[in-house]
């Protein structure tokens, strides 16, 4: 049930045309469960409004997307989970029972993050995109706890491309977790982590990784 707070949000986004509606609709008949998206959206925030327009506009497109927004702090326990650090907006994935899929993203997926945006669901809840037998037993081998940041820009097609691969890993991969940034909208991470050129992957804060890479590179990346 939506909060009173968010019925004024308007079921309506400009990432969302009646070509990309029927393109999603697609993807989301394939899924094989239903997918709550929680987000935290400061509403005095333009960015925060437009990503509830989205994501309202988003969750109508199949009866299988279930929506849950809220304010800033009013979910502390879902704001740790999603590492949002009083940066918003920050939505993730859930399936039944609350659990977190490990898929997250910060800011807007617009442009070409609109692609790992959809391709999440369909991995978190669908038959997933195809792997080879030695990359799927590589990702289920993971046993230590990791999270990623990827720093992209809306335009970059490597950075779609990583944010896909690596939230692949976390959705078959309960230790893993992988959050898309738009590094764009938070000049304070840019800062913080001296970003030069995207994209840029965080892993527990600690080791860096720059440019495109394969599925491959990226899981030794988690193994190493």
């Amino acid at each position: 049930m939506e909060q009173e707070k968010f019925e004024k949000i308007k079921p309506q986004s400009r990432l969302l045309d009646e070509g990309m509606r029927a393109q999603v609709a697609g993807v989301m008949e394939k899924l094989a469960q239903d997918v709550w998206i929680r987000a935290v959206v400061d509403l005095q925030d333009p960015k925060c409004v437009e990503m509830a327009e989205f994501l309202k506009a988003f969750s109508l497109v199949s009866e299988k997307l279930h929506l849950e927004l809220f304010e800033p702090k009013e979910a502390p326990l879902l704001e740790e989970e999603m590492d949002c650090r009083e940066l918003y907006p920050v939505t993730g994935l859930y399936l039944a029972g609350g659990i977190f899929s490990g898929v997250s993203f910060r800011g807007i997926p617009g442009g070409r993050e609109i692609n790992s945006f959809v391709l999440a669901f369909y991995n978190v809840a669908g038959p997933g995109q195809p792997l080879d037998d030695n990359v799927r037993e590589r990702i289920l081998a993971l046993d230590k706890e990791h999270t990623m940041q990827i720093f992209v820009s809306l335009a970059c097609h490597y950075c779609a491309e990583n944010v896909i691969l690596s939230q692949h890993i976390a959705a078959l991969n309960e230790h893993i977790r992988v959050q898309m940034t738009d590094a764009g909208l938070f000049p304070s991470l840019i800062e913080k982590y001296a970003l030069e050129r995207v994209p840029v992957m965080i892993l527990d804060e600690k080791e860096r990784l720059v440019g495109g890479k394969s599925m491959e590179e990226l899981l030794d990346f988690f193994e190493k």
